[in-house]
């Protein structure tokens, strides 16, 4: 009767196998091996050495600086104590695509705004590599209802960085 029994088991343990797609060890470590890829690019960032600096800069002057200023409307932040320096055109860009494009505590849209929408399309066109990041341009276009003070902050070291960058 446990002969049976353990047959049975072990004959339903091999159809759920089969039905859910297998769960032997190289599934497992298919799947490990998945994980892990996804987490690396979760911590790993580009490095914009590649990119074309000259082209950033004449599509920065016209097109960014003018969304920056305009998302600013003006105002001048209060708060704005912070300053983020750069040492290089790499650098700055690095700290430029973190700022623009990854929420910080109190500023969670930003990259939503059109300077964001436009500065993706320029390191998109400009850093070969760089994958850029998926924007709901129906989103991007939406009539900001309120810039908070922290994001008009992070805004503020966005325009100084872009300055540092045009000016090296």
């Amino acid at each position: 009767m446990a002969d049976l029994t353990e047959q049975y088991n072990g004959s339903l343990k091999t159809q759920l196998q089969n039905q859910l797609g297998g769960n032997t060890l190289k599934d497992r470590v298919f799947f490990r091996k998945i994980f892990i890829v996804q987490l690396l690019g979760l911590v790993l960032t580009y490095n914009f050495t590649d990119c074309d600096f000259e082209k950033i800069r004449k599509t920065y002057r016209p097109i960014i600086s003018e969304e920056l200023e305009s998302y600013m409307n003006g105002a001048k932040c209060t708060l704005c104590n912070s300053y983020i320096y750069c040492k290089d055109r790499p650098d700055c860009l690095s700290k430029i695509d973190r700022l623009t494009f990854y929420p910080t505590h109190g500023c969670t849209s930003l990259a939503k705004e059109i300077f964001a929408v436009k500065t993706n399309t320029t390191l998109t066109l400009h850093c070969p590599g760089y994958s850029g990041i998926r924007i709901n341009n129906n989103q991007a276009m939406k009539k900001r209802e309120d810039t908070t003070n922290e994001c008009r902050n992070v805004v503020s070291n966005l325009i100084r960085l872009w300055r540092r960058f045009a000016r090296i």
